[in-house]
């Protein structure tokens, strides 16, 4: 079945189709990268304290700088999540294919954050930080269902079990490490910045690994491909002794 999708379309499709789930990888190492520049250039931010919103709350020094990297950010997960939600769609993984689609739903969502900054501790509250937190909410059970789901879906798919394993341990992580941020949000304690990290570096981390080991998944099934017509002429030429 696998082969069969590879064989329609040109060289330059094919290509196209691998390369694009490399996005996903991009577009964490994007997220990555704001949190440390952001971190760099705001003398006195504490990681450890202070949630990575802070970097583009309402009145941070270089909000407009680092919101730019995280446009980049939202551009290349979405076109991870369009090839990945492709590439499941080839696998006939149906289940997989709702968790990229889960993905792609929290992607979207996640862009309303440019218009609802986060009020930094000690301004007054606003409409838009309120918004801010309304948008969070909504992101969390995409967050976690993303990749749940996609584990659930690749348990019996050839080649990326433990994709799915490391999915789910992922999504175990995603929850646990969620519920302890909002408490840690709700009560003012410290090291919400640490709890934080853990909760969105797994999401970025996972996000990186299923780009990576997706498109070396594809690269596989295109090499095989290209083997069949070797191995098709290798079997006509072994029976052609016999023929007339």
């Amino acid at each position: 079945m696998v082969l069969a999708v590879y064989t329609e379309g040109t060289p330059e499709d094919y290509s196209m189709k691998r390369f694009l789930l490399l996005a996903g990888a991009v577009g964490a190492l994007a997220y990555v990268s704001h949190v440390v520049i952001g971190g760099f250039l705001w003398h006195g931010y504490n990681h450890l304290m202070q949630p990575i919103s802070d970097l583009t709350g309402s009145g941070a020094p270089d909000r407009h700088a680092l919101s730019v990297i995280l446009y980049v950010y939202s551009f290349f997960s979405l076109l991870f999540g369009v090839a990945a939600l492709l590439r499941f769609q080839t696998l006939k993984a149906k289940i997989a294919l709702w968790g990229m689609i889960l993905f792609l739903a929290m992607q979207c969502v996640s862009l309303s954050y440019s218009f609802f900054p986060e009020d930094l501790a000690g301004s007054g509250v606003t409409l838009l930080g309120t918004m801010h937190i309304v948008v969070t909410a909504l992101i969390v059970p995409f967050t976690i269902g993303s990749p749940l789901v996609m584990g659930l879906g690749l348990r019996r798919t050839g080649g990326l079990r433990g994709l799915a394993v490391f999915s789910l341990i992922c999504a175990v992580i995603i929850f646990c490490a969620g519920g302890a941020s909002a408490i840690f949000f709700a009560r003012k304690l410290q090291y919400f910045g640490l709890v934080e990290r853990i909760n969105i570096g797994t999401l970025q981390t996972w996000m990186f690994v299923s780009s990576v080991v997706l498109f070396k998944n594809a690269m596989k099934d295109r090499a095989t491909a290209d083997d069949m017509p070797a191995i098709a002429r290798s079997a006509g030429g072994r029976s052609s002794p016999h023929q007339p």
